[in-house]
């Protein structure tokens, strides 16, 4: 997999630009931008967006930028063990009065410490105002950008020699970077930044004719002398490497002077020493800051510096943009009502195609239930009027009570019973809820009793009354049984029948 990091590099007067990809087995330059920002018409956002929309630069690859020269601050403070451990835990409290920064914009980064004698350590650390990276951060962020990274110059410099030029992690060296207006140099000891020195360039009109280059040079020779002797307490021998990068490429005007005036060994930086480079990709000198924040992203193993960005976001709350936060509440509401809709919709869709579905059902059972049924207004109100039709009719000869008589039950028992012989003929058979009453004509008196007697062991028959028989004149015998059974009959009112008719319907039913 393919890492990538974009250092950008943003100066008074310029910017520039390194993509850097990170493979299997190598680092590879793969993209390289400068451009000269003088005009007032020149917007650094606008170049910064135009790295991706016009140079191909990866929008995906994370981001790396330096700060000002002028804003970033360095001491070298004394402490001892305790001191060092509060200093690691980034409590800046031991450097608020070391440092022009008010104490509550002051954000401090500890890069280096070396032993002193008697448990004393000597810790380097660098200082930004918060507000000075919240403006960097600002910047890059209307770019659509947003940095991973905020180191100062000069580490991104050490970074670019340590990987190009191995030979710094063994020895003293020093590292000098010059801009159009500052100088800051480094002295190393085994890869190790012991001081950090930033000054600013003033160069004289008048100065008995001396070139810019040559004043530079002057410059130069006299600060790195001080520093070696502020470190080493001695004069610096010729074989001290030293190590140049600028800003703005390396004349050779500037090349010459510097070799004059400069007693040890000079080695102009080379970006591209150690590292591959994309065919595309042209030879730019200036590049060395901006190379160096890739490689602070993508080789933090090869690398040393400090990150003011991650201290920030550590130790400071983030300013509340209110318009920013109002435009995200904004979106938040509109996503969820939109997602509300969406889910009304869908919940519709699937209710009407169910209910489709419910009609289709309705209408197939209605149809398989009544298929005579030709005209089809409202299906469930024309079953549920039918399903009442047919109770009303099973009502009358069913019982839906698992306990009482039903009538077909009655004309069952009374026609079974009645004898065969001795004429018995029913005129009138009336079924009440509850009770019985069978009246009609036989041969004799006897032959009532008789069958008195046989209605008395039906079971559901409680009480089995005669009325007193009557002889007629054809010489029949009138006689009218009134029959209880203890129990209503379930049906709304009484039935009549004849007594062929109760006859017929008894015999058919014991069939």
């Amino acid at each position: 997999m393919v890492k990538r990091c974009i250092g950008i590099d943003i100066g008074c007067s310029y910017l520039h630009a390194v993509q850097l990809a990170h493979g299997e087995q190598e680092l590879r330059v793969e993209k390289v931008f400068s451009c000269q920002i003088r005009r007032s018409t020149d917007s650094l956002p606008n170049i910064l967006k135009s790295l991706v929309s016009q140079h191909g630069f990866d929008a995906r690859a994370a981001i790396a930028t330096s700060l000002p020269q002028d804003a970033v601050f360095y001491r070298n403070l004394e402490t001892d063990a305790a001191g060092l451990e509060q200093i690691r835990q980034h409590d800046s409290s031991a450097f608020e009065h070391h440092f022009p920064i008010p104490p509550g914009q002051i954000v401090v980064r500890p890069h280096s410490h070396r032993l002193l004698a008697e448990g004393r350590y000597c810790v380097l650390a660098a200082a930004v105002s918060r507000e000075l990276v919240q403006q960097r951060c600002n910047l890059l962020a209307e770019a659509k950008l947003h940095p991973d990274l905020a180191d100062a110059a000069i580490f991104a410099i050490h970074s670019a020699v340590a990987i190009n030029y191995p030979e710094i992690t063994t020895g003293v060296a020093i590292i000098t970077y010059v801009d159009e207006s500052h100088l800051t140099l480094a002295v190393t000891q085994d890869n190790d930044i012991l001081i950090v020195r930033n000054l600013r360039l003033v160069y004289q009109s008048d100065s008995s004719g001396q070139s810019l280059y040559d004043q530079a040079a002057q410059i130069l020779s006299h600060e790195v002398a001080i520093s070696w002797r502020k470190v080493f307490g001695c004069e610096i021998e010729q074989d001290v490497r030293l190590y140049l990068a600028t800003g703005g490429g390396i004349s050779a005007g500037l090349r010459a002077a510097i070799e004059k005036k400069l007693p040890c060994q000079i080695i102009f930086v080379d970006p591209y020493a150690k590292l591959q480079r994309s065919p595309d990709c042209q030879a730019n000198d200036a590049i060395c800051v901006a190379l160096g924040l890739a490689l602070r992203v993508l080789a933090p193993e090869k690398t040393a510096g400090v990150d003011f960005l991650q201290v920030d976001q550590v130790g400071a709350k983030p300013a509340l943009n209110l318009r920013k936060e109002l435009t995200n509440f904004l979106a938040i509401l509109v996503a969820i009502a939109a997602l509300l809709l969406i889910g009304l919709r869908v919940r519709l869709f699937y209710m009407e195609r169910n209910y489709a579905r419910l009609k289709d059902e309705i209408k197939s059972v209605f149809q398989t239930t009544l298929p005579d049924e030709k005209n089809i207004v409202d299906p469930l109100v024309q079953l549920e009027q039918k399903i009442q039709s047919f109770q009303k009719d099973y009502q009358l000869f069913a019982s839906f009570h698992p306990t009482g008589l039903a009538p077909l039950d009655v004309l069952q028992k009374v026609s079974t019973s009645m004898p065969t012989q001795d004429g018995f003929k029913v005129d009138d058979l009336w079924v009440t809820p509850s009770s019985v009453r069978i009246s009609g004509t036989c041969d004799s008196f006897a032959s009532v009793y008789k069958w008195q007697g046989v209605l008395q062991k039906i079971p559901g028959f409680a009480v089995v009354d005669v009325k007193p028989p009557e002889k007629l004149e054809t010489g029949k015998v009138s006689f009218t049984i009134l029959i209880s059974s203890g129990k209503s009959l379930d049906m709304p009112g009484g039935i009549r029948a004849t007594a062929e008719g109760s006859r017929r319907a008894g015999s058919q039913i014991s069939q």
